[in-house]
């Protein structure tokens, strides 16, 4: 496994070197290296959650985006937290002493949206129209920003726990493919969306209570576009798209999903509906 806040912790100490250099010329490579340990630790807490995680987006290098969908998994994925333990007195009963394990400091969403693409616009020689109005570079705005978000890198990484994530979570084998399907459920809401990694089938999880979660498959009912047919089927939601079709059971026809649903009915004299009598 790729470890990203090692990473992290040597793209931060090449920044601090360029910002000691006390070269102006050479913050632009300190902006560089900042902008890359964000990217570290977000993909480092990204990993937290990896078996959670989207495969297509676990492998999209946009931070925000990345960030994105963990705050879509867990809403507190970029919130600070400590850890204690400690020993009930009873089952359930809250500990008279806790210790302290420490409090982990998490890159969050607004640090990245305030700084990343800041940093980035120093790596980016500045626009004809501002160098013909007599704008220069402020060194000294540069300076302070990259030293602001140092300073926060530095507290990140000095964390003495990280990653650490607890949620209630449900399972179940795929109705489509067999593959488990494991679904975070956020606090305090009742009804909430998994799909499967494996084949893209999408359910609606409902907390039942007494720890049981419900799994209803995400399927949509379409009918037979043949005006004298309609016969239904249920198709997973995530398996509707255009171009697909079907064959219906009963009148032979074929039916292709485009805007609406067309029909071609059986047999060799067969004539094709305009798009004005397709109908959904």
């Amino acid at each position: 496994m790729i470890n990203y806040r090692n990473d992290a912790r040597r793209q931060l100490r090449r920044g601090e070197a360029e910002m000691e250099s006390g070269d102006a010329e050479r913050l632009k490579y300190a902006a560089l290296e900042l902008r890359m340990a964000m990217e570290s630790l977000t993909y480092d807490r990204a990993l937290a959650y990896k078996e959670e995680f989207p495969p297509a987006e676990y492998e999209t290098w946009q931070p925000r985006k990345v960030m994105a969908v963990l705050l879509d998994i867990d809403p507190t994925a970029d919130k600070d937290s400590s850890l204690a333990f400690g020993i009930e007195p009873s089952y359930g009963e809250k500990p008279d002493v806790m210790h302290s394990l420490g409090t982990e400091k998490v890159l969050s969403m607004s640090t990245l949206k305030k700084h990343y693409d800041a940093l980035g616009s120093y790596l980016h020689v500045l626009a004809m129209s501002r160098r013909r109005a007599g704008i220069a570079i402020n060194y000294d705005k540069m300076r302070t920003r990259c030293e602001d978000i140092a300073g926060y890198l530095r507290e990140v990484l000095a964390s003495p726990v990280w990653n650490s994530t607890f949620g209630t979570f449900a399972t179940i084998d795929c109705q489509k493919c067999g593959k488990p399907v494991r679904k975070r459920l956020p606090q305090g809401v009742d009804c909430t969306k998994a799909t499967c990694f494996e084949c893209g089938a999408s359910y609606v999880v409902r907390d039942v209570g007494e720890n049981q979660a419900h799994f209803e498959p995400d399927q949509v009912e379409l009918h037979c576009a043949n005006n004298g047919c309609e016969t239904a089927i249920y198709p997973w939601r995530s398996e509707i798209a255009p171009g697909v079709g079907w064959t219906c059971d009963v009148c032979g026809g074929e039916n292709i999903v485009q805007l609406g649903i067309s029909h071609t009915p059986k047999g060799p004299a067969a004539a094709v509906a305009s798009p004005a009598e397709a109908h959904e």
